[in-house]
């Protein structure tokens, strides 16, 4: 759940904030460049988040089958 909502954030924020500039995270400033660019790094923070939680559970469910 992590990771797949770290993932729309990156794709939504590479197409609608980066290639087509349908909106940004902060419109109302003058150089909305920076949030943009926070929003992408939240994004790839939160699939790492992701992996870690999914790679940790994985290990305690091979531990426990043994």
């Amino acid at each position: 759940l992590v990771a797949g909502w770290g993932f729309f954030n990156v794709v939504e924020g590479l197409i609608d904030h980066q290639l087509l500039g349908v909106h940004h995270v902060r419109d109302d400033l003058g150089a909305p460049l920076s949030w943009d660019i926070g929003f992408l790094v939240f994004g790839v923070i939160l699939i790492g988040a992701g992996w870690v939680l999914y790679r940790r559970g994985s290990r305690k469910l091979a531990a426990s089958a043994r």
